[in-house]
Protein backbone atom coordinates (compact mmCIF):
# COMPACT_ATOMS: atom_id res chain seq x y z
CA UNK A 1 0.00 0.00 0.00
CA UNK A 2 1.20 3.60 -0.84
CA UNK A 3 1.18 6.82 1.98
CA UNK A 4 -1.82 7.83 0.89
CA UNK A 5 -3.13 4.57 2.16
CA UNK A 6 -1.72 3.76 5.41
CA UNK A 7 -2.80 7.69 6.23
CA UNK A 8 -6.90 6.56 5.39
CA UNK A 9 -6.59 7.82 1.86
CA UNK A 10 -10.40 7.68 1.73
CA UNK A 11 -11.18 10.44 4.84
CA UNK A 12 -9.34 13.41 2.95
CA UNK A 13 -12.32 15.36 2.15
CA UNK A 14 -15.60 16.10 3.54
CA UNK A 15 -19.09 16.38 2.63
CA UNK A 16 -18.43 20.41 3.08
CA UNK A 17 -16.45 21.05 -0.21
CA UNK A 18 -18.77 18.97 -2.27
CA UNK A 19 -19.65 21.64 -4.21
CA UNK A 20 -16.82 23.23 -4.77
CA UNK A 21 -15.17 20.16 -5.93
CA UNK A 22 -18.08 19.27 -8.30
CA UNK A 23 -19.25 22.88 -9.70
CA UNK A 24 -16.75 24.91 -11.99
CA UNK A 25 -13.88 27.11 -10.38
CA UNK A 26 -10.72 24.88 -12.70
CA UNK A 27 -10.73 21.55 -11.82
CA UNK A 28 -14.11 19.56 -11.96
CA UNK A 29 -13.38 15.93 -12.33
CA UNK A 30 -9.82 15.39 -11.42
CA UNK A 31 -9.72 18.27 -9.30
CA UNK A 32 -7.12 16.99 -6.92
CA UNK A 33 -4.04 16.47 -9.21
CA UNK A 34 -1.90 18.70 -6.22
CA UNK A 35 -2.83 16.39 -3.90
CA UNK A 36 -1.85 13.12 -5.23
CA UNK A 37 0.99 14.08 -7.04
CA UNK A 38 2.22 15.73 -3.96
CA UNK A 39 1.85 12.53 -1.42
CA UNK A 40 2.69 9.98 -4.07
CA UNK A 41 5.86 12.05 -5.00
CA UNK A 42 7.58 12.25 -2.14
CA UNK A 43 6.59 8.76 -1.08
CA UNK A 44 8.04 7.21 -4.46
CA UNK A 45 10.74 9.21 -3.93
CA UNK A 46 12.07 7.87 -0.76
CA UNK A 47 10.86 4.34 -1.83
CA UNK A 48 12.82 4.93 -4.69
CA UNK A 49 15.82 6.14 -2.87
CA UNK A 50 15.43 3.43 0.19
CA UNK A 51 16.00 0.92 -2.73
CA UNK A 52 19.80 1.41 -2.34
CA UNK A 53 19.63 -1.24 1.02
CA UNK A 54 17.99 -3.96 -1.02
CA UNK A 55 20.70 -6.04 -2.55
CA UNK A 56 18.09 -8.15 -5.28
CA UNK A 57 17.66 -4.52 -6.47
CA UNK A 58 21.47 -4.16 -7.25
CA UNK A 59 21.44 -7.10 -10.02
CA UNK A 60 20.95 -6.84 -13.50
CA UNK A 61 19.93 -3.76 -13.10
CA UNK A 62 19.75 -3.05 -16.95
CA UNK A 63 16.98 -6.16 -17.65
CA UNK A 64 15.21 -6.80 -14.65
CA UNK A 65 11.80 -5.37 -14.08
CA UNK A 66 10.84 -5.99 -10.49
CA UNK A 67 6.54 -5.51 -10.55
CA UNK A 68 6.14 -6.00 -6.91
CA UNK A 69 9.12 -3.37 -6.39
CA UNK A 70 7.14 -1.15 -8.36
CA UNK A 71 3.28 -1.66 -7.02
CA UNK A 72 5.11 -1.18 -3.78
CA UNK A 73 6.15 1.82 -4.39
CA UNK A 74 2.51 2.78 -5.40
CA UNK A 75 2.89 2.35 -9.39
CA UNK A 76 -0.13 0.94 -11.64
CA UNK A 77 0.09 -0.08 -15.41
CA UNK A 78 -2.56 0.96 -17.52
CA UNK A 79 -2.92 -1.16 -20.67
CA UNK A 80 -5.00 -0.07 -23.49
CA UNK A 81 -5.69 3.18 -25.50
CA UNK A 82 -8.78 4.22 -23.74
CA UNK A 83 -7.68 4.05 -20.43
CA UNK A 84 -4.06 5.44 -21.32
CA UNK A 85 -5.96 8.46 -23.32
CA UNK A 86 -8.61 9.47 -20.65
CA UNK A 87 -4.83 9.05 -17.89
CA UNK A 88 -3.62 11.53 -19.78
CA UNK A 89 -6.33 13.80 -20.24
CA UNK A 90 -7.52 13.98 -16.88
CA UNK A 91 -3.94 14.23 -15.35
CA UNK A 92 -5.69 13.09 -11.84
CA UNK A 93 -2.75 10.39 -11.78
CA UNK A 94 1.00 11.02 -10.60
CA UNK A 95 3.19 11.76 -13.41
CA UNK A 96 5.83 13.27 -12.23
CA UNK A 97 9.19 11.58 -11.88
CA UNK A 98 10.72 10.91 -8.57
CA UNK A 99 14.03 11.54 -10.13
CA UNK A 100 13.71 14.92 -10.35
CA UNK A 101 13.10 15.69 -7.09
CA UNK A 102 16.18 14.12 -5.41
CA UNK A 103 19.03 16.78 -4.80
CA UNK A 104 22.09 14.66 -5.47
CA UNK A 105 24.84 17.08 -3.97
CA UNK A 106 23.13 15.85 -0.55
CA UNK A 107 23.65 12.06 -1.10
CA UNK A 108 26.71 10.00 0.08
CA UNK A 109 29.22 8.23 -2.18
CA UNK A 110 26.98 5.08 -2.09
CA UNK A 111 24.03 7.03 -3.05
CA UNK A 112 25.27 8.69 -5.77
CA UNK A 113 26.87 5.23 -7.15
CA UNK A 114 23.18 3.80 -6.82
CA UNK A 115 21.52 7.13 -8.40
CA UNK A 116 23.79 6.82 -11.20
CA UNK A 117 23.00 3.39 -12.01
CA UNK A 118 18.77 3.76 -11.70
CA UNK A 119 19.19 6.85 -14.58
CA UNK A 120 21.22 3.84 -16.33
CA UNK A 121 18.17 1.85 -16.39
CA UNK A 122 16.25 0.70 -19.20
CA UNK A 123 12.64 2.28 -18.82
CA UNK A 124 10.82 -0.81 -18.46
CA UNK A 125 12.65 -1.48 -14.73
CA UNK A 126 12.74 2.62 -13.45
CA UNK A 127 10.58 3.75 -10.62
CA UNK A 128 9.90 6.37 -12.20
CA UNK A 129 6.37 7.34 -14.57
CA UNK A 130 6.30 6.32 -18.30
CA UNK A 131 4.57 5.53 -21.61
CA UNK A 132 5.60 1.88 -23.38
CA UNK A 133 4.43 2.33 -26.81
CA UNK A 134 4.78 -1.05 -29.07
CA UNK A 135 7.71 -0.69 -31.86
CA UNK A 136 5.36 -0.94 -34.89
CA UNK A 137 8.57 -0.14 -37.31
CA UNK A 138 8.97 2.31 -39.65
CA UNK A 139 7.14 5.94 -40.06
CA UNK A 140 7.04 8.35 -37.35
CA UNK A 141 5.50 9.12 -34.32
CA UNK A 142 3.34 6.28 -32.01
CA UNK A 143 1.54 3.83 -34.13
CA UNK A 144 1.79 5.46 -37.06
CA UNK A 145 2.58 2.41 -38.91
CA UNK A 146 -0.29 0.25 -37.77
CA UNK A 147 -3.20 -0.13 -39.78
CA UNK A 148 -4.46 -2.22 -37.09
CA UNK A 149 -5.24 1.08 -35.31
CA UNK A 150 -7.78 1.91 -38.29
CA UNK A 151 -9.94 4.84 -36.68
CA UNK A 152 -7.93 5.30 -33.26
CA UNK A 153 -5.20 6.62 -34.93
CA UNK A 154 -6.44 10.26 -33.98
CA UNK A 155 -6.73 9.00 -30.26
CA UNK A 156 -2.62 7.82 -31.19
CA UNK A 157 -2.00 11.24 -32.26
CA UNK A 158 -4.05 12.94 -29.01
CA UNK A 159 -2.28 10.48 -26.49
CA UNK A 160 1.26 11.62 -28.28
CA UNK A 161 0.40 15.41 -27.95
CA UNK A 162 -0.61 14.43 -23.84
CA UNK A 163 2.11 12.71 -23.32
CA UNK A 164 4.51 15.48 -24.55
CA UNK A 165 2.67 18.09 -22.44
CA UNK A 166 2.37 16.31 -19.03
CA UNK A 167 6.48 15.62 -19.81
CA UNK A 168 6.02 11.80 -19.83
CA UNK A 169 8.54 10.19 -21.44
CA UNK A 170 8.14 7.41 -24.19
CA UNK A 171 9.76 4.18 -24.13
CA UNK A 172 9.09 2.51 -27.41
CA UNK A 173 9.66 -1.34 -26.73
CA UNK A 174 8.85 -4.60 -28.14
CA UNK A 175 5.47 -6.76 -27.23
CA UNK A 176 7.24 -9.12 -24.77
CA UNK A 177 7.44 -5.86 -22.60
CA UNK A 178 4.45 -4.58 -22.86
CA UNK A 179 3.01 -8.11 -22.10
CA UNK A 180 4.88 -8.26 -18.70
CA UNK A 181 4.19 -5.06 -17.88
CA UNK A 182 0.47 -5.28 -17.88
CA UNK A 183 0.26 -9.41 -17.52
CA UNK A 184 -0.46 -10.36 -21.36
CA UNK A 185 -4.04 -8.63 -21.18
CA UNK A 186 -5.02 -6.83 -24.45
CA UNK A 187 -3.05 -3.35 -24.45
CA UNK A 188 -3.39 -2.15 -27.79
CA UNK A 189 0.41 -1.32 -27.79
CA UNK A 190 0.20 1.32 -25.09
CA UNK A 191 0.69 0.92 -21.36
CA UNK A 192 1.02 4.09 -19.18
CA UNK A 193 3.06 3.58 -15.37
CA UNK A 194 1.49 5.91 -13.39
CA UNK A 195 0.24 6.71 -9.92
CA UNK A 196 -2.38 4.92 -8.31
CA UNK A 197 -5.85 6.28 -8.14
CA UNK A 198 -7.74 6.69 -4.40
CA UNK A 199 -11.66 7.31 -4.01
CA UNK A 200 -12.87 10.81 -2.07
CA UNK A 201 -14.26 9.93 1.10
CA UNK A 202 -18.03 10.98 0.98
CA UNK A 203 -19.70 10.21 4.63
CA UNK A 204 -23.27 11.66 4.03
CA UNK A 205 -24.91 12.19 0.13
CA UNK A 206 -25.98 15.84 0.03
CA UNK A 207 -29.47 16.65 0.04
CA UNK A 208 -31.28 17.19 -3.26
CA UNK A 209 -31.74 20.36 -3.16
CA UNK A 210 -28.42 21.47 -1.53
CA UNK A 211 -26.84 22.36 -4.70
CA UNK A 212 -27.61 22.39 -8.26
CA UNK A 213 -24.64 20.58 -9.14
CA UNK A 214 -25.63 18.02 -6.71
CA UNK A 215 -26.56 14.73 -9.05
CA UNK A 216 -30.27 13.68 -8.87
CA UNK A 217 -29.23 9.86 -9.32
CA UNK A 218 -26.66 8.22 -7.06
CA UNK A 219 -25.63 4.79 -7.94
CA UNK A 220 -24.28 2.66 -4.54
CA UNK A 221 -22.09 -0.63 -4.62
CA UNK A 222 -22.33 -2.58 -1.75
CA UNK A 223 -19.14 -4.66 -1.67
CA UNK A 224 -18.99 -5.23 -5.54
CA UNK A 225 -15.87 -6.91 -5.51
CA UNK A 226 -15.22 -8.25 -9.41
CA UNK A 227 -12.83 -5.65 -10.75
CA UNK A 228 -14.71 -6.73 -14.14
CA UNK A 229 -18.35 -5.91 -12.97
CA UNK A 230 -16.93 -2.91 -11.34
CA UNK A 231 -14.96 -1.39 -14.48
CA UNK A 232 -18.51 -2.58 -16.98
CA UNK A 233 -21.00 -0.85 -14.16
CA UNK A 234 -18.62 2.43 -14.27
CA UNK A 235 -18.63 2.32 -18.18
CA UNK A 236 -22.57 2.42 -18.26
CA UNK A 237 -23.10 4.82 -15.42
CA UNK A 238 -20.45 7.06 -17.66
CA UNK A 239 -21.87 6.59 -20.89
CA UNK A 240 -25.60 7.73 -19.52
CA UNK A 241 -24.77 10.55 -17.11
CA UNK A 242 -20.94 11.01 -16.66
CA UNK A 243 -20.47 14.47 -18.39
CA UNK A 244 -23.11 16.98 -19.34
CA UNK A 245 -21.17 19.91 -19.01
CA UNK A 246 -17.85 21.24 -22.12
CA UNK A 247 -14.46 19.69 -22.17
CA UNK A 248 -13.04 22.04 -19.69
CA UNK A 249 -16.07 21.59 -17.04
CA UNK A 250 -17.27 17.84 -16.47
CA UNK A 251 -20.43 17.29 -14.08
CA UNK A 252 -21.51 13.70 -13.64
CA UNK A 253 -24.92 13.26 -13.59
CA UNK A 254 -24.59 10.31 -12.01
CA UNK A 255 -22.89 10.54 -8.82
CA UNK A 256 -21.09 6.92 -7.59
CA UNK A 257 -20.46 5.73 -4.05
CA UNK A 258 -18.61 2.34 -3.29
CA UNK A 259 -17.66 0.88 0.01
CA UNK A 260 -14.65 1.50 1.39
CA UNK A 261 -14.00 -1.48 2.34
CA UNK A 262 -14.65 -5.22 0.40
CA UNK A 263 -14.97 -3.53 -2.65
CA UNK A 264 -12.94 -3.57 -5.91
CA UNK A 265 -10.20 -1.21 -5.78
CA UNK A 266 -9.27 1.52 -8.58
CA UNK A 267 -6.97 -1.09 -9.89
CA UNK A 268 -5.62 -1.08 -14.37
CA UNK A 269 -8.41 -3.78 -14.39
CA UNK A 270 -11.14 -1.99 -13.71
CA UNK A 271 -9.71 0.53 -15.81
CA UNK A 272 -9.81 -1.74 -19.07
CA UNK A 273 -12.83 -2.94 -17.97
CA UNK A 274 -14.29 0.71 -18.55
CA UNK A 275 -12.81 1.62 -21.29
CA UNK A 276 -11.25 4.33 -19.64
CA UNK A 277 -14.12 5.49 -17.76
CA UNK A 278 -12.44 5.02 -14.53
CA UNK A 279 -10.36 7.37 -15.26
CA UNK A 280 -13.35 10.14 -15.94
CA UNK A 281 -15.30 9.32 -13.05
CA UNK A 282 -15.53 11.12 -9.63
CA UNK A 283 -16.25 7.93 -7.26
CA UNK A 284 -16.48 8.53 -3.74
CA UNK A 285 -16.34 6.09 -1.01
CA UNK A 286 -18.34 5.19 2.42
CA UNK A 287 -16.82 3.84 5.68
CA UNK A 288 -20.81 2.73 6.72
CA UNK A 289 -22.84 2.26 4.00
CA UNK A 290 -25.66 1.59 5.97
CA UNK A 291 -25.11 4.98 8.30
CA UNK A 292 -24.69 6.60 4.68
CA UNK A 293 -29.00 5.42 3.43
CA UNK A 294 -30.39 5.80 6.32
CA UNK A 295 -29.12 9.56 6.43
CA UNK A 296 -29.97 10.10 2.78
CA UNK A 297 -33.20 8.50 3.63
CA UNK A 298 -33.98 10.68 6.04
CA UNK A 299 -33.40 13.94 3.86
CA UNK A 300 -35.84 13.08 1.47
CA UNK A 301 -33.81 10.55 -1.03
CA UNK A 302 -35.86 7.19 -2.74
CA UNK A 303 -33.97 4.88 -1.97
CA UNK A 304 -34.34 1.24 -4.71
CA UNK A 305 -32.36 -1.58 -3.83
CA UNK A 306 -31.95 -3.93 -6.58
CA UNK A 307 -33.58 -7.37 -5.35
CA UNK A 308 -35.65 -10.27 -6.78
CA UNK A 309 -37.85 -10.02 -4.31
CA UNK A 310 -38.08 -8.09 -0.52
CA UNK A 311 -35.76 -10.06 1.13
CA UNK A 312 -37.21 -12.16 3.93
CA UNK A 313 -35.81 -10.62 6.79
CA UNK A 314 -38.08 -7.69 5.68
CA UNK A 315 -41.36 -9.51 4.79
CA UNK A 316 -40.81 -11.59 7.91
CA UNK A 317 -41.00 -8.55 10.10
CA UNK A 318 -44.53 -7.32 8.62
CA UNK A 319 -42.98 -4.48 6.95
CA UNK A 320 -46.28 -3.96 4.19
CA UNK A 321 -44.68 0.05 3.06
CA UNK A 322 -42.17 -1.79 1.98
CA UNK A 323 -42.78 -3.64 -2.28
CA UNK A 324 -40.86 -4.80 -4.65
CA UNK A 325 -41.68 -3.57 -8.28
CA UNK A 326 -40.71 -4.39 -11.47
CA UNK A 327 -38.39 -2.31 -13.36
CA UNK A 328 -40.87 -0.49 -15.58
CA UNK A 329 -43.82 -0.12 -12.84
CA UNK A 330 -40.63 2.51 -11.07
CA UNK A 331 -41.59 6.16 -12.04
CA UNK A 332 -39.32 8.08 -13.76
CA UNK A 333 -39.46 11.87 -14.78
CA UNK A 334 -39.19 11.80 -18.85
CA UNK A 335 -40.49 15.82 -19.24
CA UNK A 336 -37.83 17.57 -17.42
CA UNK A 337 -34.69 14.89 -18.35
CA UNK A 338 -33.75 15.55 -14.64
CA UNK A 339 -34.19 11.86 -12.84
CA UNK A 340 -36.66 11.96 -9.79
CA UNK A 341 -33.88 11.91 -6.90
CA UNK A 342 -32.78 8.65 -6.32
CA UNK A 343 -30.89 6.18 -5.14
CA UNK A 344 -29.72 3.02 -6.16
CA UNK A 345 -27.87 -0.05 -4.66
CA UNK A 346 -26.40 -2.93 -6.12
CA UNK A 347 -25.48 -5.96 -3.97
CA UNK A 348 -22.47 -7.98 -4.62
CA UNK A 349 -22.52 -10.72 -6.95
CA UNK A 350 -22.74 -13.91 -4.23
CA UNK A 351 -25.40 -12.81 -1.99
CA UNK A 352 -26.53 -9.40 -2.92
CA UNK A 353 -27.52 -6.84 -0.55
CA UNK A 354 -26.59 -6.66 3.09
CA UNK A 355 -29.29 -6.74 5.33
CA UNK A 356 -28.64 -3.85 7.15
CA UNK A 357 -28.04 -2.00 4.06
CA UNK A 358 -31.40 -3.25 2.77
CA UNK A 359 -33.36 -2.05 5.72
CA UNK A 360 -32.36 1.38 4.44
CA UNK A 361 -34.00 1.01 1.60
CA UNK A 362 -37.96 2.74 0.96
CA UNK A 363 -38.42 -0.38 -1.60
CA UNK A 364 -36.74 -2.43 -3.97
CA UNK A 365 -37.03 -3.15 -7.85
CA UNK A 366 -36.36 -6.03 -10.05
CA UNK A 367 -36.12 -6.63 -13.93
CA UNK A 368 -38.28 -9.37 -14.92
CA UNK A 369 -37.06 -12.31 -16.59
CA UNK A 370 -38.56 -14.37 -19.12
CA UNK A 371 -40.40 -16.74 -16.29
CA UNK A 372 -41.03 -15.91 -12.68
CA UNK A 373 -37.34 -17.50 -11.42
CA UNK A 374 -37.60 -15.29 -8.34
CA UNK A 375 -36.87 -18.45 -6.05
CA UNK A 376 -34.27 -19.55 -8.25
CA UNK A 377 -36.35 -23.00 -8.64
CA UNK A 378 -37.99 -24.51 -11.38
CA UNK A 379 -40.70 -27.25 -11.03
CA UNK A 380 -40.30 -30.68 -12.25
CA UNK A 381 -42.61 -33.25 -12.84
CA UNK A 382 -42.73 -34.86 -9.44
CA UNK A 383 -43.59 -31.08 -8.21
CA UNK A 384 -39.62 -30.99 -6.30
CA UNK A 385 -37.42 -28.22 -7.41
CA UNK A 386 -33.82 -27.93 -9.29
CA UNK A 387 -31.73 -24.73 -9.74
CA UNK A 388 -32.41 -23.03 -12.75
CA UNK A 389 -29.21 -21.88 -13.15
CA UNK A 390 -29.73 -18.71 -14.82
CA UNK A 391 -31.99 -16.96 -12.02
CA UNK A 392 -30.69 -13.79 -12.55
CA UNK A 393 -28.56 -10.93 -14.29
CA UNK A 394 -25.04 -10.07 -13.80
CA UNK A 395 -24.45 -7.15 -11.57
CA UNK A 396 -23.37 -4.97 -14.09
CA UNK A 397 -25.86 -5.74 -16.65
CA UNK A 398 -28.62 -5.25 -14.15
CA UNK A 399 -26.81 -1.85 -13.31
CA UNK A 400 -26.63 -0.64 -16.66
CA UNK A 401 -30.40 -1.28 -17.66
CA UNK A 402 -31.79 0.13 -14.13
CA UNK A 403 -29.64 3.25 -14.56
CA UNK A 404 -30.70 3.72 -18.36
CA UNK A 405 -34.33 3.58 -17.25
CA UNK A 406 -34.21 5.79 -14.04
CA UNK A 407 -32.41 8.58 -16.21
CA UNK A 408 -35.84 8.66 -18.69
CA UNK A 409 -35.19 5.90 -21.19
CA UNK A 410 -37.40 3.04 -20.47
CA UNK A 411 -41.18 3.08 -22.05
CA UNK A 412 -43.95 3.11 -20.29
CA UNK A 413 -46.55 0.09 -19.58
Amino acid sequence: MNERRNEGGYGRRNNDDFDQRRGGGGRGVGGDRDRVGDSNNNHRANSWKANQNDAANKLDFDRRTNLRALEKSGFVHLYGLAPVLNALSTNRRDLVNPEATIDSTEMSKEEREYDEMQRSRKAEAKFAPCLFVQERGGGEGMGSSSGRLGGKVGMVEELERLAKERDVPVARVDKGVLNTLCGSRPHQGYVLRCGELDFESLPQIPKPSETPTTPSLWLILDEVVDPQNFGAILRSAYFLGGDSGSNKQKQQTIGIVVCAKNSAPPSSTVSAASAGALELSQIYATSNLPRTLNTAKEDGWRILGASAAVPPSLAEGGDGGVTCLDLMDVEVDRETGTPIPTILVLGSEGRGLRTLVAKACTGFVRIPGSSDVASGLEKDEDGGGSPVGVDSLNVSVTGGIMLWHLMGGGGSR
